[in-house]
């Protein structure tokens, strides 16, 4: 399949005014989203008075974590519409900020940030070491970045009554584990602090994580989803905790 995108810009501009990133009709994928994000904010130690970039802010729930923790959150997306939810949602008093920018050209000074996130980013770029460059170049050194995708992803395509071309699902246009992730970081100023797999495929399934864990502290579900990967190993997610080394380009 062509990945080449015409024009992602307007590509993604038009997704955001289609797909509503904060509404979740199905119960069993919002519980998911929760814990999801619940272990995502608990990966990294960003610290209060840091700036951190949020690449690819989506429904900006690092503002939500991270803002009332005197951490300053850039929320960085294509969306202007997102933007604009996540501030109003979450910011009302205006301590982040908001940027419409694009991944392979942001608008900051090289070493502004002390961190970054950047969550079911990477699979849909279609120059992911692009944007691992110019992630870096914004990134004091030392910084701590995290990054999370699915896990070898099945990626299904199905075709587009517009164009007639395989057009893949979710927009996703990679599957990564962890040497293919790993890669674009490590060969661009950056090494790999920690790798963790998450989410079991075979308890999403079966719901397992909706009809019987949804009620447990965030703990036990967690002791249960490692212990289901290891038994299963059929992981959904992998999260990875990066440290910017060298010199920004």
């Amino acid at each position: 399949m062509d990945k080449r995108l015409q024009n992602h810009i307007e590509h993604y501009k038009a997704d955001a005014e289609e797909f509503d990133y904060f509404l979740v009709d199905n119960p069993a994928v919002r519980e998911e989203e929760r814990r999801r994000m619940q272990f995502l904010t608990r990966a990294v130690n960003f610290k209060s008075g840091q700036s951190i970039l949020d690449a690819g802010s989506g429904n900006g729930w690092i503002s939500n974590a991270f803002l009332d923790k005197d951490v300053f959150v850039c929320a960085a997306d294509l969306s202007l519409k997102n933007l604009k939810s996540i501030r109003a949602r979450y910011d009302p008093q205006n301590r982040g900020g908001y940027i419409v920018a694009d991944l392979y050209r942001l608008p900051f000074k090289v070493a502004a940030f002390h961190g970054a996130t950047s969550n079911d980013v990477y699979e849909h770029l279609e120059f992911p070491e692009k944007a691992t460059v110019e992630l870096r170049r914004v990134l004091k050194e030392s910084a701590e970045v995290f990054v999370s995708t699915p896990y070898k992803e099945n990626i299904v395509y199905y075709l587009c009554i517009h164009c007639n071309k395989k057009t893949p699902v979710n927009a996703h246009l990679h599957s990564f584990d962890e040497n293919s992730l790993g890669g674009i970081f490590t060969g661009n100023n950056f090494k790999i602090a920690s790798v963790t797999k998450f989410i079991n495929r075979g308890f999403s399934v079966l719901l397992v994580y909706y009809l019987l864990c949804r009620w447990m502290p965030y703990w036990l579900w967690r002791f249960i989803d490692k212990l289901a990967n290891a038994v299963i190993r059929k992981p959904g997610r992998i999260g990875m905790r990066l440290v910017a080394i060298g010199g920004a380009d």
